[in-house]
């Protein structure tokens, strides 16, 4: 079994680069004691403050789908409306063998 990879952006929209930023810090704890969870890390763009990425790392498709269902997503994900200007990009990625 391969793990997988999923790379997802945001885009704040203008002055919420902050609230966006401090929202997805405060996953990161939670995220990675999580079980299945390899790892979890934020990206700023380097010329536009309003784009965040972030590279997460799983076991497998269940351990994430188990992800979605924890109340610290559910919560991140209602709180994102408001901040983003357009909804976030989730791609996904498997490991080649």
């Amino acid at each position: 079994m391969s793990t997988l990879t999923v790379n997802v952006r945001f885009t704040a929209k203008p002055g919420r680069e902050a609230d966006l930023k401090d929202l997805l810090q405060s996953m990161i704890e939670p995220t990675l004691a999580e079980e299945g969870c390899l790892g979890y890390e934020l990206y700023l763009h380097p010329t536009d403050p309003r784009r965040v990425a972030l590279l997460e790392e799983w076991v497998d498709a269940d351990a994430m789908a188990t992800h979605f269902r924890t109340p610290h997503l559910k919560a991140c994900a209602a709180a994102l409306e408001d901040i983003l200007v357009e909804p976030f990009q989730l791609r996904r990625f498997a490991e080649i063998a």
